[in-house]
């Protein structure tokens, strides 16, 4: 006995149908989650953005020539008191060129690791 709900043959078709474009966007929807998954995993590996990776290599960077250039000053003030003051072989000498070259090196040395410190510091921070 029929009550004329029961679906006919052409609604069986549209129903499969219908099936089977669901199980397709489920299948869809399977890998956007997947993608989704692999890029958070990723981003979990490598949380540093690219500002992050800018300012680890800026700010040893900058520091470095800001410093760099108050050292050629300084250099520059020393070598001129020592002319003004009649003393040139100060200036001119291997000894005074190398103390020079060693303690230039040095400050720049001590500079680049402080300045790579507090960069990695402040991105430490921002992750927190």
């Amino acid at each position: 006995m029929s009550t004329g709900n029961e679906p006919t043959g052409q609604d069986k078709a549209i129903l499969t149908a219908g099936s089977a474009n669901a199980d397709a966007i489920i299948a869809g929807l399977q890998t956007v989650d997947n993608a989704v998954a692999a890029l958070k995993a990723r981003r979990e590996r490598d949380p540093e953005t690219l500002g992050d990776k800018i300012l680890l290599f800026a700010l040893p960077t900058i520091a470095g020539v800001v410093v760099g250039r108050i050292m050629r000053s300084v250099w520059a003030g020393i070598e001129r008191r020592s002319i003004a003051g009649g003393n040139t072989k100060a200036t001119t000498s291997l000894v005074a060129s190398l103390s020079r070259t060693a303690i230039s090196a040095a400050v720049a040395a001590v500079t680049n690791q402080l300045s790579s410190m507090a960069a990695q510091s402040i991105v430490s921070r921002r992750h927190r």
